[in-house]
């Protein structure tokens, strides 16, 4: 039987983050959102060099806070890269029980991303944090065949939180992306978080987050959709994470430590070092 007092805390916390995502799309007074900005970039210590400044200024906080960076300001490394300027949160190999381990946590894939593949063998999980660059990009040539839109509740996905609650990714929002690569199949996790007003893609405007009664959407693309290396996925109008899943054992391998700072087109490693 559901739980009211449970449905209730999801609710709140998505009309929330609808709010905030509300807030930060408001362009007047200028005053107001020149300041919340100013404040907000000292508060996290933001460096705006690698980023295009519009002429008279943001707009609004939500176009400050997916800014988008000038051209060439992440060079793109060999092999598999990072899709974002963030932290490496976890990394591994999928059991043979379909399932991953996150800072300790159990997720079973097919709760994750709602379809069971015994092929799949490893992943990776990225998380941004307030002060990042929230724009999401490929880390190897994508072909996407689907995408898939999994409403939920919207909990912060700060490591603190999703060491006390369980299943925090197979609960939030999130649109998970599935296709083929140099690597096999891939899934591509978009997770959702508190305050995230919305998940969009770039390349398909029909498909996004935290809408008001949301139902799950699937759109199967009857031409795939082509994202070369480096090129933009999606983006966060909040802070998040991102979860990679591959048919190649390849991301058992990384060698980075964890909690490392990355940036987007920073090497993950080289993958002619590795059998894929």
């Amino acid at each position: 039987m559901p739980n009211p007092k449970k449905n209730n805390k999801q609710n709140y916390r998505n009309l929330t983050s609808r709010f905030a995502g509300k807030v930060s799309n408001m362009k007047k007074p200028k005053f107001l959102v020149k300041a919340i900005i100013s404040v907000y970039k000292r508060r996290y210590k933001i460096d705006l060099n690698d980023f295009v400044l519009p002429k008279n200024g943001f707009v609004s906080f939500n176009s400050f806070f997916t800014r988008k960076f000038k051209e060439k300001a992440r060079p793109i490394g060999e092999g598999i890269i990072s899709p974002i300027d963030g932290f490496l949160f976890d990394f591994g190999k999928i059991l043979p029980e379909n399932k991953i381990y996150v800072k300790y946590k159990n997720y079973y894939i097919d709760d994750l991303i709602i379809d069971y593949d015994e092929n799949l063998n490893s992943y990776v999980v990225f998380y941004l944090s307030p002060a990042d660059y929230h724009r999401v990009h490929a880390s190897f040539d994508m072909k996407i065949n689907s995408a898939l839109y999994l409403p939920g509740t919207l909990r912060p996905v700060r490591e603190k939180t999703v060491n006390k609650r369980n299943r925090v990714y197979c609960r939030n929002e999130r649109i998970v992306l599935s296709g083929d690569s140099e690597y096999g199949k891939f899934y591509c996790v978009l997770v959702g978080a508190l305050l995230v007003g919305k998940v969009k893609l770039s390349f398909d405007s029909g498909l996004q987050t935290n809408i008001k009664r949301g139902v799950m959407a699937e759109k199967k693309y009857e031409k795939e959709i082509i994202i070369k290396k480096g090129e933009e996925i999606g983006f966060f109008e909040m802070g998040s994470s991102v979860i990679v899943l591959l048919e190649s054992e390849i991301f058992t391998k990384m060698e980075i430590d964890l909690n490392s700072p990355l940036k987007v087109g920073q090497e993950l490693f080289k993958t002619h070092h590795f059998d894929l």
